[in-house]
């Protein structure tokens, strides 16, 4: 009896310590992040600060080293189409970026248009080609030489560059550069003709918040309440753009991708301090914010989401 009795307790110990273990496991489990990497150090940031206020938090970008891995949360930086978007996946903006265009800081083209600066039409001439297969128009060209260097048709600034302009990505001009956006700061460095567009984190030192060395922005026509976009630092520029909207300068969200159905509480809680405590970092980084009533009907929409979460 005595020996039933042990065996009974060691059974019973086995069975709780296996339990515990198992939630302790499904604690540590990591809410992996992955998805557009230009915002990777946005992101980054967020985590950082989030985990100082939450130390038993365990939040990770994803990796070339983890890329196998399953993603809790996905960044995008377009609006998606409903094809993109798997059935009961839903979105959450945090965010929002702009695009400038740039040149070599030598380009001729500088001074060539710097009283006036470029209006939206002879932006679109010098960075789409509109093919009509069914017209005998010849395709109209801008005026302007130059060598025009974008992303790839699937990247999220190509798709808001695109969108802007009333284009598809395939009509974007030029030369397609793989990888981060930051090659094309590279690309332009190497060609005094070159034109992109980019996104502010990249084009400005976000510790100096001063455009980078060996670029230009390309001289843009701007009303007289965004003038000083041309001449202004980093924080000029998301002030500007926050207080107003430039037709000249794409503006797009920035947010994350998750499943309806199988989120955790640990994702909806980084996500609440994103939309409240994060929103202070995204300057620092070169993003802007949300407008008061955009961040309000995320908060709601994330709110009603998450509400049976324990």
């Amino acid at each position: 009896m005595k020996t039933n009795y042990f065996y009974q307790v060691l059974f019973s110990l086995f069975i709780t310590s296996s339990v515990f273990s198992a939630e302790n496991n499904s604690a540590k489990e990591p809410v992996v992040i992955s998805g557009t990497k230009f915002t990777y150090p946005l992101v980054e940031q967020w985590i950082a600060e989030y985990q100082k206020v939450n130390p038993n938090a365990n939040i990770k970008l994803a990796t070339k080293a983890n890329a196998g891995e399953k993603s809790d949360l996905s960044i995008i930086a377009h609006l998606p189409s409903q094809s993109e978007l798997q059935p009961k996946q839903e979105i959450i903006y945090a965010g929002r970026y702009a695009l400038l265009p740039v040149t070599n800081n030598n380009n001729p083209l500088l001074v060539a248009v710097a009283k006036k600066g470029l209006n939206k039409k002879e932006l679109d001439k010098l960075f789409f080609e509109v093919v009509d297969y069914d017209s005998d128009e010849p395709i109209q060209k801008s005026k302007f030489r130059a060598n025009i260097y974008s992303r790839d048709n699937q990247a999220c600034a190509s798709t808001a560059l695109a969108g802007h302009y009333g284009h598809q990505t395939s009509e974007i001009r030029g030369k397609k550069v793989l990888g981060d956006d930051i090659y094309l700061l590279s690309a332009i460095k190497k060609d005094t003709i070159g034109l992109t567009y980019n996104n502010l984190g990249y084009l400005y030192d976000i510790n100096t918040r001063i455009l980078k060395q060996g670029i230009a922005l390309l001289p843009i026509d701007l009303k007289k309440e965004a003038k000083t976009i041309s001449t202004g630092n980093l924080d000029d520029v998301l002030n500007v753009l926050e207080a107003t909207k430039v037709e000249t300068i794409p503006v797009e969200k920035i947010g994350f991708i998750y499943s309806d159905q199988n989120t955790r509480k640990e994702v909806s809680e980084f996500l609440k301090w994103v939309l409240s405590d994060g929103q202070k970092y995204n300057h620092a980084k070169g993003f802007l914010n949300l407008d008061k009533q955009s961040l309000a009907e995320q908060q709601n929409r994330l709110s009603d989401r998450f509400l049976s979460l324990k």
